[in-house]
């Protein structure tokens, strides 16, 4: 051994790994040299412990036991199996353990079964690892406390809570190997199944009827479940009863907690905790520090968030990614941008990366505010920081360029999208879509309505409702009503606010009678008017001067179970104004003051004039 690492040592290209296979192998078929195998058990336990084995070595190392004479014990075969296994990588493992069972003098021990259910359950094949126990069972092993406890962790990992519970219930009732560990694996299931409650009746019961003590992982998960489960006193009393029963609470404890009390608006106790961290010695960690900094900024508490952010610098505690992120959010969302981005800025300045969703929630903000040009510019910074942008972060662009009038720069956006291997969505083309007809070019708005098809997507109601729009909006009713048509025909039914398109369409044109049969044939199909519906057609017949028609929809209104909004009201006041009919119209402005509305500025002027 001496001379193979000196070998290396004084430069040798042949490595200690490729040396040591070649000389094993030539031991391996020399029947003077089988009494090596106990040796190479060893250095294989050594390669396992170190913790740099790679999984390509291990392999070989595997290939070259399989095939010696004797054969080395599975104890070996084992740390290989569970070394590869820790590098994920799972399916690996279960094609060895296959390879394994062709050895007939190769026996599998509860160690190997157990990696090999671990496997399984890993790659969420739990249904599998029911098999290998009926195996292991028929090789005369019995399951231990991991066995039955990696199952029931495969079990609630896929969800499968009813089975998982009836698989603990076994286990209790018929007194298998049952621990800490099984506790802890059910509770933790039930509380990611929204299950808390449940949870805190098994914790009560753990210790009656078994005998074991709650672990702190227990009550963490329980506890953490309640808070977001809105049981905040069911927490708080837990917590109480842990303390009570001397299982010191840790900082995951005290996350939780400050976290669902912050989120609440129940800052005392939040700050209460924090000072009762300090005084048990355990101190608040950036996790602890960013949950309330995160309530704190989704209650609108910038001012309070800012001060714990202060303080955490004070402590000497580095912010992370999250802490920044929900500050610049919380910042952007009340309008103060330059000090979102001061905040971005002073981020990058601690060495904290930020990442697609820290750039995307402030690029969203400023394409809000049409500053289109500076979120251009942050893209580009994003790009230059290694962050890809997103789906997300390219459909906020492509928002504020189509708000801005922009939508030439947003058409070349999507193609800037397809070359930077981003694959736009339903939500792209729509914004897109909308911009378009917005801007009556019906014709541009079609051909990216083809795109879109051609590339998988289905046009929902939305993208419809805006070329409806665009239609209507030109004038062009006709094909309005062909690709209404179609639109059914592909099973995409109408809202309110689509009939209402094309109903605003009709009364623009003043035909109101292809208007009312429009809506008798909605009617008929099941459909409902809204307030709006009856507001367009209100100013169809006032733009007509048709104001008795007017006035029987006005009243129409509330006998169909919808109220008048200040648009039914002004609408019919100045269409009465129009027709110089001023007593009608001071009697409805009467009327419309009583119900606590509030005239429209025009209907104001309109009356000040008269």
């Amino acid at each position: 051994m001496n001379r193979i690492i000196s070998s290396r040592a004084s430069g040798n290209p042949i490595s200690l790994f490729s040396f040591f296979i070649a000389q094993f192998r030539s031991f391996a078929a020399n029947p003077h040299h089988r009494s090596t195998s106990f040796d190479f058990e060893k250095y294989v336990h050594q390669r396992c412990r170190s913790g740099n084995l790679e999984v390509d070595e291990a392999l070989s190392h595997f290939h070259s036991m399989i095939r010696m004479h004797p054969l080395p014990s599975i104890w070996a075969f084992n740390h290989l199996l569970s070394t590869i296994s820790k590098k994920n990588q799972f399916s690996t493992v279960l094609c060895l353990y296959r390879e394994m069972r062709d050895y007939v003098l190769l026996e599998p021990d509860l160690c190997t079964f157990n990696i090999v259910m671990k496997c399984l359950c890993s790659l969420k094949k739990v249904d599998l690892g029911f098999p290998v126990l009926g195996v292991l069972l028929k090789h005369g092993l019995q399951p231990d406390y991991y066995t039955l406890s990696t199952l029931l962790h495969g079990l609630c990992t896929q969800g499968l809570m009813v089975s998982a519970l009836e698989l603990f219930r076994d286990i209790v009732d018929k007194a298998h190997p049952c621990n800490v560990v099984t506790y802890a694996t059910i509770i933790n299931g039930l509380c990611k199944d929204g299950q808390s409650l449940k949870a805190l009746e098994l914790l009560r019961q753990m210790h009656d009827d078994s005998g074991i003590k709650p672990s702190i992982e227990c009550y963490n998960s329980i506890i953490d479940g309640l808070c977001k489960e809105q049981w905040l006193d069911e927490a708080l009393s837990l917590f109480q009863d842990m303390i009570k029963k001397r299982v010191p609470p840790n900082v995951i404890t005290y996350t939780s907690l400050i976290h669902g009390l912050s989120k609440f608006g129940r800052w005392e106790e939040a700050a209460r905790l924090l000072s009762d961290m300090h005084d048990r010695g355990v101190s608040p960690d950036v996790a602890t520090h960013s949950a309330l900094i995160d309530s704190l900024c989704k209650q609108g508490e910038i001012d309070k968030a800012i001060s714990v952010f202060q303080l955490m610098s004070r402590k000497g505690i580095k912010s992370n990614v999250v802490t920044f992120t929900s500050l610049i959010d919380a910042l952007c969302k009340l309008g103060k941008l330059t000090e979102a981005s001061q905040y971005l800025q002073k981020m990058i300045d601690c060495g904290v990366s930020p990442n697609v969703v820290t750039y995307s929630t402030l690029l969203d903000a400023l394409c809000k505010k049409g500053r289109t040009l500076e979120a251009l510019n942050l893209v580009q910074a994003m790009i230059d920081h290694g962050v890809k942008p997103d789906i997300i972060t390219y459909n906020s662009l492509m928002h504020g360029l189509c708000r801005s009038g922009e939508w030439k720069e947003a058409i070349k956006l999507l193609n800037m999208m397809k070359s930077r291997a981003v694959s736009p969505d339903v939500f792209t083309f729509n914004i897109l879509v909308d911009a378009l007809c917005k801007e009556r070019r019906t014709k541009e708005a079609l051909i990216v309505l083809g795109l879109m098809t051609r590339k998988g997507l289905r046009p929902d109601l939305v993208t419809y409702s805006s070329l409806l729009n665009g239609f209507c909006h030109s004038g062009k009713m006709e094909e309005a009503m062909r690709f209404f048509d179609g639109m059914v025909s592909r099973h995409i039914f109408p809202d309110t606010w689509t009939l209402n398109i094309l109903l605003n369409g009709f009364c623009k044109q003043g035909a109101m009678d292809k208007a009312e049969k429009f809506i008798e044939a909605m009617i008929q199909r099941g459909k409902e008017l809204d307030t709006m519906s009856y507001n367009i057609l209100i100013k169809g017949y006032c733009l007509r001067g048709d104001m008795d028609t007017a006035r029987l929809v006005f009243d129409q209104i509330e006998e169909d179970g919808n109220l008048p909004d200040t648009f039914s009201y002004s609408t019919l006041v100045n269409g009465y104004i129009k027709v110089k009919r001023i007593d009608i119209a001071l009697k409805l402005l009467k009327d419309m003051v009583m119900k606590g509305l509030l005239p429209d500025l025009v209907t104001r002027n309109i009356l000040i004039n008269v």
